[in-house]
């Protein structure tokens, strides 16, 4: 196989669970060529990669409110016009994915009956593969995309990946960098998520925040809304409030933290992919959805979690004590201060 193509559409964190594997596949298939077909908005957090040949952006959000016949005859005649392909691996399992993965070629693979999100999509696979949902979320898609190409991608490999997101060298980040301090620990946190179960609650953030003195901590937010939330946590704290900025910002302020601390949101995983420090809190969802390694930490509520449909009317990720998080932060941190500050 010359030419490949990977449809991991949504979401971010998903899509950079993905990226992971991309790594081994030119390692082990130097010569292949990889196009990835994915959501428009998302898109940002895979450029710059130098595993991928050529990225697809699709906007198929905006079907929803414009389902025009010429909307839809631009984003099918950007799918055909990508190929052709040898394989189309479709790591999504969706109904609306198996129809891109249709569109882009005819030799498809794809998760079996059994083990995709809308079991009916594996009907439009010409392969069809098991993989468990509740194995880890890096691994879980690593899986697929190995029996697919006749591979290999083994936790072992996965522990020694070398970080694979990659920012825009040619950004000018002087409104980013005087942000950060040279001369202690620089402790990003991602105070919300898109949905409200994964959020931890502003007051408990504050105690977080004041138990980590001495650190320079940054809070990151994305909506109105949430810009709004967060500006209240840096004002009853020593924390600031980073500017609004775009996933390659993201990236940027991530690679020059010292240790990220979020719920299980798609901009907390950047951390993993990029090989900082990070601490993940868990409530409705199960601790499977990152890959945890001594810098990679996960805190979850205790409370029982399936582990592969999620409750988002569990609210248990505001019982995790403050305490407990600050705690894991100063051992992580420690070992920073040690080596370079």
């Amino acid at each position: 196989m010359r030419r490949i193509a990977l449809v991991r559409l949504t979401a971010l964190g998903d899509v950079i669970h993905t990226a992971a594997s991309l790594q081994f596949i030119k390692a082990a298939f130097p010569d292949i060529h990889i196009t990835w077909f994915v959501e428009e908005k998302f898109s940002e957090i895979l450029r710059h990669n130098p595993h991928i040949d050529a990225i697809v952006p699709l906007d198929l959000h905006s079907l929803k409110k414009e389902r025009s016949l010429a909307k839809i005859r631009s984003i099918v005649r950007s799918i055909r016009e990508a190929g052709p392909f040898d394989l189309v691996i479709d790591v999504q399992g969706l109904i609306k994915s198996a129809i891109v993965a249709r569109l882009a070629g005819s030799d498809i693979a794809g998760l079996d009956r059994e083990s995709a999100r809308e079991g009916i999509a594996s009907l439009l696979y010409r392969h069809r593969y098991p993989v468990d949902c509740a194995e880890i979320a890096p691994m879980r898609f690593a899986r697929l995309i190995a029996q697919a190409l006749g591979g290999e991608i083994s936790p072992e490999m996965m522990e020694r990946k070398a970080p694979y997101l990659f920012c825009d060298p040619a950004r000018d980040r002087r409104g980013l960098d005087e942000f950060f301090d040279s001369r202690r620990p620089n402790v990003l946190i991602i105070t919300a998520a898109s949905n409200s179960s994964k959020t931890y609650p502003p007051e408990r953030w504050i105690e977080v925040i004041r138990g980590l003195e001495g650190s320079n901590v940054l809070l990151v937010a994305g909506s109105e809304a949430e810009r709004q939330e967060a500006g209240r946590i840096a004002d009853a704290t020593q924390a600031r409030l980073l500017p609004p900025t775009d996933l390659d910002g993201l990236k940027y302020a991530v690679s020059r933290s010292d240790l990220l601390i979020g719920g299980d949101t798609g901009p907390s995983h950047i951390a993993w992919a990029m090989n900082r420090p990070s601490i993940l809190l868990f409530g409705s969802t199960p601790r499977t959805m990152m890959f945890e390694t001594e810098r990679n930490i996960a805190l979850t509520s205790g409370a029982p979690v399936h582990p592969c449909r999620f409750d988002k009317s569990d609210r248990s990720l505001a019982t995790i004590e403050p305490g407990k998080i600050v705690e894991s932060a100063r051992n992580l941190l420690d070992g920073i201060i040690k080596k370079s500050y």
